[in-house]
């Protein structure tokens, strides 16, 4: 790893106009390439919408040929940057919610959510594997807003010696009153972040390695009837010895945009932890707790 200039933007992501949304990331990029990233870091679904409604599968497109991807490659072409973004991927007639990323015009891959969320199973397929990215200053790995809730993951990233985890989200918050006063925009901010750092903290200092957050920021389903979809945005930074770097500083309910340099200095050389866990021996000890639970179940 060398130093990594990384901006990291939660947005407004509505499913009624995915160029809107295109819009936002383009301004993003552009503030990105104006304070010297060498990535920029965008939510989940940011492109296509999250929202638990039909739509959220009606914008899928092909990846990485279809028009958002397109839009995309050219942007990290003209700014020199490495872009990850969220959107619904259509793949062999199944969606899934991704992550793509393109570095420099280049399409190095995507994630799939893998754990899917409530009403998600209605309208994705779930991932089955682990990417890992690799840009040259860094590599890393992404982790997709509830799939943040089952360590195991953030487990694989660190045995593939990723330096970054991203987490983008697009977390619902349930449904709030016409009119946001100060004071419950607060408490909305203070309790996702503060669910934040309790589980972050520990994956960052377990596996030495940076962790970004970012989310989608407010409602998301303008327009659609039936639906609630609201999204509390703000951003977080975690570095490899369990400390809060970053902290958003939105007091409501906004959009952010915020620029960090991840110093390869504070990643610990030759990390106890990781050094000496022993894969195949976790491997074998799993592989038991799987047959013994499953032999549990059929009892």
């Amino acid at each position: 790893m060398r130093d990594t200039i990384v901006t990291v933007a939660s947005l407004r992501s509505v499913l009624i106009d995915p160029l809107r949304n295109l819009e936002r990331v383009t301004h993003a990029c552009h503030a990105a390439h104006d304070e010297g990233a060498r990535m920029v870091f965008l939510p989940e679904l940011m492109l296509t919408g999250h929202g638990g409604h039909r739509r959220m599968a009606d914008n899928a497109e092909p990846v990485p040929d279809g028009p958002l991807c397109k839009a995309i490659r050219d942007l990290s072409v003209e700014l020199n940057l490495c872009i990850c973004v969220g959107l619904a991927q259509l793949e062999h007639g199944i969606v899934y919610n991704s992550m793509v990323v393109f570095d420099r015009g280049a399409y190095l891959g995507c994630q799939h959510k893998i754990n899917l969320s409530g009403d998600e199973y209605i309208y994705f397929g779930a991932g089955e594997r682990i990417a890992v990215f690799d840009i040259g200053e860094i590599r890393f790995g992404i982790v997709i807003c509830y799939d943040n809730h089952f360590p195991e993951l953030a487990l694989l990233h660190s045995l593939n010696h990723v330096d970054l985890i991203l987490a983008p989200h697009a977390a619902r918050t349930g449904t709030w009153p016409d009119e946001l006063t100060p004071d419950l925009s607060a408490q909305i901010i203070r309790r996702q972040q503060e669910g934040w750092e309790k589980v972050h903290r520990a994956r960052a200092y377990d596996h030495n390695v940076y962790v970004l957050l970012n989310n989608a920021v407010g409602p998301s389903t303008e327009c659609l009837e039936g639906v609630v979809a609201n999204h509390a945005g703000t951003a977080m930074g975690v570095d490899p010895r369990g400390d809060v770097f970053l902290r958003t500083s939105a007091s409501t309910i906004e959009e952010e945009i915020v620029t960090v340099t991840l110093e390869a200095e504070r990643r610990q050389l030759n990390h106890n932890v990781t050094r000496n866990r022993r894969p195949y021996t976790l491997l074998r000890m799993f592989e038991r707790a799987i047959n013994q639970g499953e032999a549990c179940h059929d009892c």
